[in-house]
């Protein structure tokens, strides 16, 4: 069982370093030197006068060109990409510009055209070596045409990409696709493979506090259950992906630590370095972030500084149509007995997402209007998933609202929305 411990971890980690620029701009350094490599073992197999025939030896001029051009492009495309930073921060908020930044087309079209820089000072390198003749060039002027094909293709990505990218609905797209996966998986597993969490754990568990402050990340539960399975112990998860800790909660209980202070303090330094904490919150495991920061763009829309409510009830629908998906519980199967853990709840994510929505759009009858209806439209679409939650929310809500709006025939139409949720 030890040697499936830390796996998780890895493979989480790997996914964080794939979404990093560098790593795509190495693979075409890495293309570079093995096409160099290429040249020089085959230099003999092609014979020179091919090089003469195919045009290889204008392979220079043409790496030149390439080389200097894309460290142009690059540079442009970076301002491009820092000004849509900056106003998908100013329009939106800045909890959406993660997502931005970890876009798959911007960071592969930014990537190709570094890439390609440093394939071409490569080429340059290799070719002022001397080191292969016309029939190392041969392999280097078949990949670099390779190269300016990808390029073609990246520029016209680029520029299809350009006319939506920090637009404020191009944002709420990227939070809203990220949040529907998040709440699927979730969905599907929503104790991650443990045992549910009902109430508090037993009072005579320990508590393991995490070493250092921030956000969840990421949970090993495999890693978590194999000590577990080791050291014969209960674990009773507290601390979901999403949740906020510090040296003064708990990560997790435990029944059944060894007697001996060396071995608990060993093994509970092993239980903690299985949760991966970071000054931030992600989107992948932690679908209540992703209506935190679709509710945040609402409430930005309806500051006085921007007064755009058609925006916070395009969030409420969005909201809606994500929360549309889940219509029963799942019952998956247990995959690591020794371990408990609490789910997430319609109630807090309704109350994290369209409570403060509620508050900040008090007085917009529009905004009052796009509430209750999407309240009913929970608790018909699924009355034993969301009726519990959307009928103790409408309340909340009217409160607002008749605390705020003006005409007693805005009020009268909000009350009878939230009659007919709390008839369901």
């Amino acid at each position: 069982m030890a040697a499936h411990r830390g796996v998780g971890r890895l493979r989480w980690r790997l996914i964080e370093i794939t979404r990093t620029l560098w790593v795509r701009v190495a693979a075409f350094a890495g293309l570079g030197l093995l096409t160099a490599a290429l040249g020089f073992v085959v230099r003999g197999q092609i014979p020179d006068a091919l090089a003469g025939q195919i045009g290889a030896d204008a392979i220079e001029p043409i790496l030149e060109i390439v080389a200097s051009s894309m460290l142009t492009v690059t540079t442009f495309s970076l301002s491009i990409l820092t000004a849509a930073y900056a106003t998908a921060s100013a329009g939106s908020t800045p909890r959406a510009v993660q997502l931005l930044a970890n876009d798959g087309v911007s960071q592969t079209v930014l990537a190709t055209f570094m890439g390609a820089f440093v394939f071409s000072l490569v080429g340059l390198i290799m070719l002022k070596t001397e080191l292969y003749g016309g029939g190392g060039r041969v392999v280097l002027f078949v990949v670099t045409l390779l190269v300016i094909l990808i390029v073609i293709l990246s520029l016209l990505r680029w520029i299809n990409r350009l006319g939506e990218l920090g637009l404020i609905g191009d944002n709420l797209t990227r939070v809203e696709t990220a949040t529907a996966t998040a709440l699927r998986l979730r969905r599907e597993s929503p104790w991650m493979g443990a045992n549910p969490l009902d109430g508090p754990p037993p009072a005579d568990s320990t508590p393991v506090p995490p070493p250092q402050a921030g956000h969840v990340q990421n949970c090993d539960m495999q890693g978590l259950s194999d000590l577990a399975d080791q050291a014969g112990l209960i674990l009773y998860v507290t601390a979901t992906p999403g949740d906020f800790v510090h040296p003064a909660c708990t990560l997790l209980h435990v029944d059944g630590l060894p007697d001996d202070p060396d071995d608990a303090t060993t093994l509970t330094r092993q239980l903690t370095e299985c949760f991966s904490l970071r000054a931030q919150r992600s989107f992948d495991q932690d679908p209540r972030f992703g209506f935190v920061v679709l509710s945040e763009i609402g409430q930005r829309a309806l500051s006085p500084a921007v007064n755009d409510p058609g925006t916070a009830v395009a969030v409420i629908q969005r909201i809606l149509r994500v929360l549309s998906e889940w219509t029963e519980q799942a019952q998956p199967e247990v995959s690591f007995p020794r371990l408990y853990v609490r789910s997430i709840t319609v109630d807090e994510i309704l109350r994290a997402s369209l409570l403060p929505l509620a508050r900040d759009g008090a007085g917009v009858v529009e905004v009052h209007r796009a509430l209750q209806t999407c309240l009913l439209a929970l608790a018909r679409i699924s009355p034993a998933v969301h009726g519990e939650a959307a009928r103790a929310l409408t309340k909340d809500c009217v409160a607002y609202s008749s605390q705020a709006l003006v005409l007693e025939c805005e009020k009268a139409e909000t009350c009878a929305l939230s009659a007919q949720v709390a008839a369901i």
